[in-house]
């Protein structure tokens, strides 16, 4: 008779840490020792009986705990954000190691060989994210299967993009939203209008109409015409693209509330009224920390400039367009970054022309900017979001022969040019594949995607 592989602890703390370095980007991981992890379970004292997943240990790490169906911890893992870690970041992790420990009593190897591991291991973020999320994760993690599917669909030989937006409490949303709403009779079930009502698939477009969704019930209540809400600041800074700050905005009315959104590259972004992002892309879910990027930047540079400069980079990213954006401590000796700058055979010299002195911090400036930015070349700004260029090449500036750096091998021109620009600042290389990378003096200094 064959005998069962025992749980190997190594094992599991590599798949740990391999999810956490996609959770959180940038991040660092190492596995408590024996003695590391006896003195945080006597720290615990009568807490230990709580079977805690996750204990904040300073203001930048966490580490998760892993039991193996033990009444104590079996093993541990050290994640160092290499940034404060906020509210959201302990939660979201000590979700994801529930999940992740409820699997461990299910399976006898903690393995990618191993099969039933493996098949846990393609559903476990959204699991997680479920659990984040919704006080019925069983529930909320169904839903948002069934949107998967959905995006299998195609109607008249387009592609299917659903908008659902879920509230705990619907009645009160609907009150607030007034005219906005159109309601729906019939008690529709979330999977059966998501899959077979193929008339949704027409209406429910994503930018005029989403769905709106009980929670309580799992049933379609109703229409929001996303055209007529109200926009507001706090929306712009968490919406992946523009046109779903309008979702972002109806989510802003209750905390617990969560959006399943598609987009027309086939990607699922999971919006929630906590402000929390997710995607599942190219068949892999990530957390969008828009705010860790966000608190990065800002303190160099103005709230508003840094808005401006990380919308447009979100909007292009969702697009999947390449642009590189280079936000500048000074304006002074461009030539050095910018050989051609100024000159008056440089290429695209019309569009450099007309853009220069445009802010990227003004709405409708922004948009020209934006749809230019993905021309070859970059975006050079000031420290006001004043346009100094745009669509130019960038070389080394002399700050990197000055301090002997040797340039790195990067994965394309972009990156490098990012990496050169951040010499003189800060720069933002948005790739065709969706990821933002933030570099400063040649450091990476958060990503996401």
């Amino acid at each position: 008779m064959r005998t069962r592989r025992p749980l190997v602890a190594i094992d599991a703390l590599a798949s740990l840490a391999t999810a956490f370095k996609d959770i959180f980007p940038g991040s660092t991981t190492s596995s408590l020792s024996g003695d590391e992890l006896a003195a945080h379970v006597e720290e615990l004292g009568p807490r230990a009986a709580l079977k805690p997943k996750v204990l904040p240990l300073d203001e930048r790490r966490l580490a998760a705990l892993l039991y193996f169906d033990q009444p104590t911890p079996q093993a541990g893992l050290l994640i160092d954000l290499r940034r404060p870690v906020r509210v959201s970041d302990s939660h979201f992790a000590r979700s994801f190691c529930r999940v992740f420990n409820d699997d461990l009593t299910h399976v006898t190897s903690a393995r990618s060989l191993d099969e039933h591991w493996a098949a846990l291991e393609q559903t476990r973020l959204r699991r997680a994210v479920a659990r984040y999320l919704n006080y019925r994760p069983h529930k909320m993690s169904n839903w948002v299967r069934a949107m998967e599917d959905s995006m299998a669909l195609t109607y008249e030989g387009r592609n299917v993009r659903h908008c659902l937006i879920i509230a705990r409490k619907a009645n009160r949303l609907v009150q607030k939203l007034q005219s906005k709403f159109i309601p729906l009779p019939g008690g529709l079930s979330i999977e059966n209008a998501l899959l077979r009502e193929k008339w949704i698939r027409t209406v429910v477009d994503g930018r005029r109409v989403a769905l709106l969704a009980s929670m309580q019930s799992g049933t379609i209540i109703g229409f929001i015409s996303l055209a007529e809400v109200d926009r507001n600041e706090a929306a712009l800074r968490y919406a992946p693209h523009e046109t779903l700050v309008p979702v972002q905005a109806v989510l802003a009315h209750a905390t617990h509330d969560v959006a399943l959104v598609t987009s027309p590259q086939n990607d699922l972004f999971i919006l929630s009224g906590k402000g929390s992002v997710f995607q599942k892309s190219h068949g892999h879910w990530r957390v969008l920390d828009y705010e860790a990027l966000h608190e990065r930047i800002s303190s160099r540079f103005r709230e508003d400039v840094v808005i401006g400069v990380l919308r447009a980079a979100m909007d292009l990213a969702y697009e999947r367009t390449g642009a590189l954006f280079c936000l500048l401590d000074s304006s002074t000796e461009l030539t050095d970054l910018i050989p051609d700058h100024g000159h008056p055979l440089a290429a695209n010299t019309h569009l450099r022309r007309s853009l220069r002195g445009q802010n990227i911090s003004v709405w409708a400036q922004r948009q020209v900017i934006t749809a230019a930015a993905a021309t070859d070349g970059a975006v050079v700004l000031d420290q006001d979001g004043r346009v100094l260029d745009i669509a130019c090449m960038v070389s080394s500036p002399k700050e990197i022969a000055r301090l002997g750096v040797r340039e790195p091998s990067m994965p394309g021109a972009r990156a490098l040019a990012a990496w050169r620009a951040s010499f003189r600042g800060v720069a933002i290389n948005v790739s065709e594949d969706g990821p933002i990378t933030v570099y400063e003096r040649g450091a990476e200094i958060g990503r996401i995607g």
